[in-house]
C-alpha cells in the first residue's frame, strides 16, 4: 500500500475525523499535514527520507498476544533498559540481545516470546532503513516500563531517525510542522506557546512512529516535535525505542 499524506488523525484526546479504522465521535476536517504520512505496512516507511517529511506513522493493529504479555510485566519494579546494536544484526540476533536485557533488569522472558520476537522484528526493519538512508552506524534500543512522564515539554530529538512503539497505555503525542511555532520551542517557552492548535495528536498502541531528528541530513530546524504523554495512575507505560 502507498503512503498516504494526513488530514485525518487522532487527537491525545480522541479521534478528530472518521477514518477506515473507526468512527469519529467529533468529524471535522483537519488542515493538511503535508510533513506527515500514514502507512499500512512497513515497506513505505522509506518515504521518511522525503525532505519534506519528519514523521512516518505505521498503523498497526493490537495484536492481543503481546497485550497480554505486557500486561504481565511487574509493575514493582520499572525496566529502563538500553542496549547498542550493529547496523547488520539479524531479527534472531535482535532477539538474543533484547532477551539478555530483559533477564539483566530481572524480567524473566518466559511468556515474552511473541513481545520479543515483534521488537525484533522492528529492530531489524530499523537498522536496515537506516542503513540504507543513513549508511551504517549504531543503533540504540530502550526497553521501558514508565509510571510517569518521562518528557513532558515538546522537543526535538538529536538523532537521525527514531522509532517509537508503545505497546502499553498511552502513547506518544506530537504536534504537525503546521502548528507548531519553532521560536518558541527554541528559547524553550511553555507548551502552549509551541503549540498552535487544539490538541496534540497521539500514536495509539502498537503504531509505529518513525520520527526524523536533527541530526538527519539536511533537516536541521526541522525535527518532528513530540512529548511524553502523561500516565494514569497505577498504571504502567511500555515503550520501545530505537535510536540512529
Amino acid at each position: 500500500m502507498t503512503a498516504t499524506a494526513l488530514n485525518d488523525l487522532t487527537t491525545a484526546h480522541g479521534a478528530l475525523a472518521s477514518g477506515p479504522f473507526g468512527d469519529s465521535v467529533a468529524p471535522r476536517l483537519l488542515p493538511p499535514l503535508t510533513s506527515v504520512i500514514l502507512v499500512d505496512d512497513a515497506q513505505p516507511l522509506d518515504h521518511i527520507g522525503h525532505p519534506r517529511i519528519s514523521l512516518a506513522l505505521w498503523r498497526r493493529r493490537v495484536d492481543p498476544k503481546i497485550e497480554r504479555a505486557v500486561a504481565s510485566l511487574p509493575t514493582e519494579r520499572l525496566l529502563n533498559g538500553r542496549i547498542a546494536l550493529g547496523s547488520t544484526e539479524t531479527q534472531a540476533q535482535c532477539m538474543a540481545r533484547l532477551q539478555d536485557l530483559l533477564q539483566e533488569h530481572a524480567v524473566e522472558p518466559a511468556g515474552l516470546g511473541w513481545w520479543l520476537a515483534d521488537m525484533a522484528m522492528l529492530a531489524e526493519l530499523f537498522t536496515d532503513l537506516v542503513r540504507r538512508t543513513l549508511g551504517p552506524r549504531p543503533i540504540t534500543a530502550r526497553v521501558e516500563t514508565l509510571d510517569r512522564v518521562s518528557c513532558p515539554r515538546f522537543h526535538v530529538d538529536r538523532t537521525g531517525l527514531r522509532l517509537l512503539c508503545t505497546y502499553r497505555g498511552p502513547g506518544t503525542e506530537w504536534l504537525p510542522d503546521e502548528e507548531i511555532d519553532r521560536s518558541a520551542l527554541a528559547n524553550r517557552q511553555p507548551n502552549e506557546a509551541i503549540q498552535h492548535g487544539t490538541q496534540p495528536r497521539a500514536l495509539q498502541p502498537f503504531w509505529v512512529g518513525l520520527f526524523k531528528g536533527e541530526c538527519f541530513p539536511g533537516n536541521a530546524g526541522r525535527g518532528q516535535v513530540h512529548r511524553s504523554p502523561a500516565v494514569p495512575p497505577d498504571d504502567l507505560r511500555v515503550l520501545f525505542c530505537l535510536d540512529a
